[in-house]
């Protein structure tokens, strides 16, 4: 039941619905795509800039607020050591082709506002944020301390996770309001980021290769140049047959060189079935048309990951009863004189480990004469919180949701970082990672209640 302060607090946070908005605007402009790193910006000035905004907005609401070296930040309120957050990131992936909206233009159409981060997850740093402003107006005293966080490399690593438990101590238990609806994200998969490097052999047709914008993202475009003097009549062909019955490709004459461009759908990789691999489709037509004259790791690609995400070629192909299938995705690729490269990002169950996957795929690689190079791992994890899960499913009954269950995700949160302290809960907007993402602004008002209400329970009254 929503006791009166409950009621006061959501009165009050809908006073501040234009300011919230504006300023919900105002990081949706702001490019905020990690970056090159430079003086006081250890992911670029994008995320520096955004997070430098947030923070000055919350030293004139009067919280406490700090700063960890421009890696992540926090503002925090109430009494005590311990407390319950939430988390939310700054950082986007790069916005990638297909928009019909500016990807940091924060158009409104109808009563939608259409932005790279417009889902994912710029909505809980400024709900969050005004959460503590008003209970410190409204001058509640929480029995735990809250604090809400604000990231700025959870799509690239979360170095600045990273960063800010070296020096902090973890909550007693909170939230990354960065799920898709109001369930309980109590399991994660794993993830491992990766990449695979080849030879191109001696007199190889395939001059350059380049397509994808980041390692989580289901590549929508691959280019290709191709050199037809450098085929056998055989390949010449393959190659101009396919040209005429390959679907998803565009190409080009220049002279000897023939550019083509393979057409594919962008997802996210922690859903990839969602999407269409422009990479798979590009190794799948070479391959074809040459044959052992292909590189070894588009061979590879061709055949032994194609355009299953579930790897059934590959021994490390697995899969569990909650968490559902290991999935592989591949989001770069290209090539640096006789080198090809691709960067890929599976994700995978409790049912096995990182240091398993990477002896599998080491020795398939090796199989293949192809590197691997495993950039980033973390385990899934599984949290069990059942007195906090009891909270979380009476906040979504008293504002009229449906009672929430426990599902697993194979996206990749702060929570994974947090040992079973934190659950994925609550988020807004769509087309996450893919054109024209967006959210309608009173789902965003309604998330502003939720969130915080949420932060309201959990926090407790003293």
């Amino acid at each position: 039941m929503i006791d009166p302060f409950a009621r006061a607090l959501q009165e009050k946070m809908a006073g501040y619905r234009e300011e919230m908005l504006f300023h919900f605007k105002e990081l949706l402009k702001m490019d905020t795509v990690r970056g090159e790193p430079c003086d006081g910006a250890p992911f670029g000035p994008g995320p520096r800039r955004a997070l430098e905004y947030v923070l000055a907005l919350s030293e004139g609401f009067g919280l406490k607020t700090v700063n960890l070296d421009n890696y992540i930040g926090y503002s925090e309120y109430g009494p005590g050591e311990d407390y319950v957050c939430s988390i939310a990131h700054l950082d986007v992936v790069p916005p990638g082709d297909g928009w019909t909206h500016p990807p940091f233009g924060a158009e409104e159409e109808n009563g939608i506002l259409y932005a790279r981060g417009a889902g994912d997850d710029k909505p809980g740093v400024v709900v969050g944020l005004y959460t503590l402003r008003c209970m410190k107006e409204l001058g509640y005293t929480p029995r735990q301390k809250l604090r809400v966080i604000y990231g700025c490399a959870e799509e690239t690593g979360m170095e600045d996770l990273d960063h800010y438990l070296e020096q902090e101590p973890l909550p007693l238990f909170g939230f990354t309001p960065d799920a898709d609806g109001y369930n309980i994200v109590n399991a994660e998969k794993g993830r491992m980021e990766f990449s695979l490097e080849g030879q191109k052999p001696a007199g190889c047709p395939v001059l350059d290769v380049t397509g994808g914008l980041a390692p989580n993202m289901v590549p929508a475009s691959v280019t290709a140049v191709f050199d037809r003097s450098r085929m056998t009549p055989e390949e010449g062909a393959r190659f101009a047959a396919k040209l005429k019955t390959g679907p998803n490709l565009t190409w080009e004459d220049r002279g000897d060189q023939t550019t083509v461009t393979f057409r594919g759908a962008s997802a996210h990789a922690a859903m990839p079935e969602s999407g269409r691999s422009a990479i798979s489709q590009y190794a799948q037509f070479a391959g074809e048309v040459l044959g052992e004259r292909a590189d070894g790791l588009t061979r590879f690609v061709a055949d032994s990951i194609g355009l299953d995400w579930t790897v059934p070629k590959l021994d490390i192909a697995c899969r569990d009863d909650y968490m559902g299938p290991l999935t592989l995705s591949l989001g770069l690729i290209q090539t640096q004189g006789d080198r090809v490269w691709t960067v890929g990002d599976i994700r995978y169950p409790t049912s096995t480990s990182a240091r398993e996957l990477q002896t599998k795929l080491a020795a398939a690689a090796s199989a293949a004469g192809l590197r691997l190079q495993v950039l980033s791992a973390v385990d899934g994890h599984h949290c069990v919180r059942e007195e906090e899960f009891a909270v979380l499913r009476e906040v979504c009954l008293d504002k009229g949701k449906p009672e929430p269950r426990c599902v697993a995700i194979a996206g990749g949160t702060y929570a994974k970082k947090f040992g079973g302290r934190l659950v994925a809960f609550g988020g807004c907007g769509d087309g996450v990672h893919a054109p024209d993402e967006f959210v309608p602004i009173q789902d965003f008002y309604d998330h502003a209640d939720m969130v915080s209400y949420t932060l309201y329970r959990l926090s407790g009254r003293a």
